[in-house]
């Protein structure tokens, strides 16, 4: 998978992903270098789909890439992990108010998601995109392995009963989504439900 309109990203996107890709474990299959470019490249079009300007646009790059360099450490409370961790970096090139709107949709990735605007529903939505994509067996695949390495689940009808359970709970939040991936989320709920 590549980045797409990579010139459009700040050069503090590539020091990031150059980390990522030497410091996220080998067991995190699904929150993987992948991950990170597929919730970039989903933004990237979120962006060009909102018309959002240049200076935004940066942010919500930043933001995308960033989101889970929590997990280079610890998988508990990544997202503010990944702030700790990147806020420092942004401090010579993004003012406090712009780190603090990066930090918003870092924040809106938690699950539960609470996004408080556009631009955190953009991330929030960019970050579980595949539950609503032909894709979704894969990446999800790829999580249960990695729910599996951190003892989270344990057998296939927990992992079972976990996804049902989660597919209900979630809901997109932009109109985008809600319009383009919903339906298909709802399938494969659908599906699962006849798996028990």
């Amino acid at each position: 998978m590549t980045l797409n309109n990579k010139n459009k990203y700040p050069d503090i996107c590539f020091q990031i992903l150059n980390e990522l890709k030497v410091k996220l474990a080998p067991y995190l299959s699904y929150h993987c270098y992948e991950h990170i470019i597929d919730v970039a490249n989903i933004c990237d079009n979120y962006i060009r789909l909102y018309k959002i300007d240049d200076d935004m646009a940066k942010l919500i790059r930043i933001a995308a890439i960033s989101h889970d360099f929590g997990y280079t450490i610890s998988s508990i409370d990544h997202e503010e992990r990944s702030i700790i961790l990147i806020e420092p970096m942004l401090r010579s090139i993004l003012t406090q108010k712009e780190i603090d709107i990066v930090n918003s949709m870092i924040r809106a990735t938690k699950i539960p998601q609470q996004p408080k605007n556009l631009y955190d529903k953009i991330l929030a939505d960019a970050d579980l995109d595949y539950l609503g994509r032909d894709d979704y067996n894969k990446l999800s695949k790829n999580l249960q392995q990695e729910l599996l390495h951190f003892g989270v689940i344990n057998t296939e009808r927990e992992w079972l009963d976990l996804q049902i359970k989660f597919l209900e709970n979630h809901e997109y939040h932009t109109l985008y989504a809600k319009w383009n991936r919903r339906r298909l989320k709802l399938k494969k709920l659908k599906e699962l439900k006849t798996q028990i």
